[in-house]
This record gives structure tokens, C-alpha cells and sequence, in this order.
């Protein structure tokens, strides 16, 4: 999941935030049964998925000169790390790195616009709001495409390896191809609704309205919370699905 917002002055070095980690230790408790295991190396691999899939977001914003405020793994974050401000917008050492409780996925923030007074030429501008609308459905696109790879390289060794080795790469190759799964579905804010609103730009010329925009993102809270929670079946059935297909 990608996400654009205006980050106040930034705080350095590492900060711990205690609430978050016993708030979403206990939710992650609640929730350990039926499309989440009791068995706690699930959620090691679904880490390891989730870092693969925001550095696609990562990766493919800052090759389009995007500027990345923090990358976020799982959410209530109650650990992060941020380098001391000596770069240029764009070095990594200037990205905050953050690990949450709640594994719900994470998201990349990248540097968003106070004020429209500024102009930038052609490609120049760090701010997302910026890019064409086929340079940001990449961006939106690149954490599936990462995972989408993942799984495919990990596929096609899992047949030469050992036996051990296939024990260990075999569950991060179905949740790399299950978080990518999950996060093409047409729903805002996951990254396919954001996908379906560059394309929907492209074919108009014009931008989703902001209304729309944060409409959509209410109802797509919805559906996640639904969809984990509520109805945790229709996830498993789709992770049952996904490894009898492969595996």
C-alpha cells in the first residue's frame, strides 16, 4: 500500500512508542486464529513479504524522483528509526524506518505538498502529487510486481533445493503471492484503487476529486476490516486456494 501525506518536523535517532506495542500486541493476540496462526513464524514471513513489497513503492518512487518520508512495516508502529537529516530529499538516508505491531501490511509515505506556490520543471518536483498519472500507477504497481517476482524466483527454485531450505522458502513464496493477490483488488487505499485512479486520469485528464477520493478510502477501510476481521473466511479461502493451486 502507498500513501501521500504532510509529516510535521521530523523527530531523529530512535523512538519507541510503548501504547502502540501493547495495543497491538494484544489486537495481534486477538486475532491469532483462523487466517492468522498461532504459529508466530506466519507473521516473520509475512514481514519479510511486506519489506519486498513497500521497497517496490520504495524503489520506483525515487527512480521517478519522488522523495519517501518513511517506510512503514505492519501498522501502530512502536519502533522507528530515522537518520540524521544530511542528505538531499531524495537519499535514502533521509527515509524513517518503521516496524508495527498490527500485520494489516505497511505503507510507503512519500513527501506531499504544503503549498502550490512552489514550480518545478519537467521531472524535478520531489512531491508525488507531481508525476504523470502513468509514473504514479507504477509506483502504486511496484510492491505487487515485487512481490509477483518474489514468488516466481522462489517457485522455480523451490524444486532444487533441499528439503530444508524448501521448508523455509516455501511459506514466503505463497505470501509474496498472496500479498500481491490482496493488494490488486479495485479497493482504495489498497494499491489496486489506486491503480483503477491513475488509469482513470489517464483515460480523462482529470484527477478523482478529493471528496471522492477520501469517500472511497473510508469504504475501502470497511471492506479490509470486513474482510480480516469480520469474515476472516473469505481470507482463508483465498489462502487455501492460492497454495492448492501452487503448491
Amino acid at each position: 500500500m502507498n500513501e501521500q501525506t504532510i509529516n510535521s518536523e521530523p523527530k531523529y535517532g530512535l523512538t519507541f512508542n510503548w501504547l502502540n506495542l501493547f495495543l497491538g500486541g494484544a489486537i495481534c493476540y486477538m486475532m491469532a486464529s483462523g487466517a492468522f496462526t498461532d504459529d508466530w513464524t506466519f507473521y516473520i514471513y509475512l514481514g519479510i513479504a511486506v519489506i519486498i513489497h513497500e521497497l517496490g513503492h520504495v524503489i520506483m518512487g525515487k527512480s521517478f524522483g519522488c522523495t519517501i518520508n518513511e517506510m512503514q512495516v505492519f501498522f501502530l508502529p512502536f519502533v522507528s528509526y530515522r537518520p540524521k537529516h544530511l542528505a538531499a530529499d531524495n537519499s535514502w538516508k533521509n527515509i524513517k524506518w518503521s516496524l508495527g505491531t498490527l500485520p494489516l501490511g505497511g505503507v510507503t509515505v512519500f513527501k506531499s505538498r504544503k503549498s502550490y506556490s512552489e514550480n518545478y520543471a519537467g521531472n524535478a518536483s520531489p512531491y508525488i502529487e507531481d508525476k504523470a498519472a502513468w509514473q504514479r500507477m507504477l509506483i502504486s504497481a511496484a510492491g505487487v510486481l515485487f512481490n509477483i517476482a518474489t514468488f516466481l524466483i522462489l517457485y522455480v527454485a523451490l524444486p532444487f533445493v533441499s528439503a530444508e531450505w524448501h521448508g523455509l522458502l516455501r511459506p514466503l513464496a505463497g505470501l509474496s503471492l498472496l500479498l500481491a493477490v490482496l493488494n490488486i483488488l479495485p479497493v482504495y487505499p489498497l494499491d489496486g484503487g489506486a491503480i483503477v485512479f491513475a488509469i482513470y486520469e489517464m483515460i480523462t485528464g482529470r484527477k478523482p476529486s478529493a471528496k471522492f477520493t477520501q469517500a472511497c478510502g473510508w469504504i475501502g477501510l470497511v471492506f479490509i476490516v470486513l474482510f480480516f476481521w469480520v469474515f476472516p473466511e473469505w481470507l482463508d479461502g483465498i489462502i487455501d486456494s492460492v497454495f492448492r493451486l501452487f503448491f
